[in-house]
Parts: structure tokens; sequence; C-alpha cells
């Protein structure tokens, strides 16, 4: 592994100044990371209604149940279209998913095993910083 890339990594993760795509290290296992497979439900990214609630995804529970710093994982966004990928949008640029805004202190990673202009899709591609 390229430890320059590692390191560039480390410093994103620590600025926290946008997304991150990686297609250097397929399965990241971060302590403490909410790992999110890109094949995702709609229901189970964005919340669902019980009743009359509107109710969070048990990721967002998982992810704001403590004041520490959480990194977010979407692991292999390659893996389903491009079409699909946009379903990440509001997360990646608003941080936020429905009406639930993301913690501030949270980081987004994105994981790829290839990416092209063939396989990421050019809106995600443009929220995001390409390591």
């Amino acid at each position: 592994m390229n430890h320059e890339k590692i390191d560039m990594l480390k410093s994103y993760i620590a600025t926290n100044v946008t997304p991150i795509l990686v297609d250097f290290i397929s399965n990241l296992n971060i302590p403490e990371s909410i790992i999110i497979s890109a094949n995702i439900e709609a229901k189970e990214l964005n919340g669902h209604y019980e009743g009359e609630n509107f109710l969070a995804p048990q990721w967002y529970y998982d992810l704001t149940n403590t004041n520490e710093t959480k990194i977010i994982v979407i692991q292999d966004i390659d893996s389903i279209s491009k079409e699909e990928q946009l379903k990440f949008k509001e997360l990646l640029e608003y941080r936020q998913v429905s009406t639930f805004k993301i913690p501030e202190n949270t980081r987004i990673i994105l994981t790829a095993k290839k990416v092209s202009k063939d396989t990421i899709n050019e809106e995600i591609y443009s929220l995001v910083a390409h390591i």
C-alpha cells in the first residue's frame, strides 16, 4: 500500500473538509466507523415511516449515540450503477439524509475498486476528494 496515500487520507480525515473517495483500500476497517454498503435500500439509507412517525435509519442512531468522532464508510460505490449512486448525493453534498443532519464531527469515506468515468457518477465524483 502506498504510504503517501495513507498519509494523505489521514490528513483529509483530520481536516474533515470534504467526503473522501479511495480506490487503494477496498475494505476499510476503522474502529468506530459505520459501514454502509453501496447497495443499501433507499428506506435503509434515508429512513422510513412507522405509522405516522418518520424514523431515521438505524445507522443514523448508531452514528448519533455518542459525541465521539465517527466515520461513515460507503463501501464499494463502484459496485452499483452510476444512476443508483445518486442516492448518496444528499448525504455527500448536504451532510444529511431526509431531515436528519449528520453531526459535524462525522467523516465520510467512499471506497471503490476502480475509479473512472465509467464507474463513478460525475455528480458524485464532483462532491468528493479522490485520493
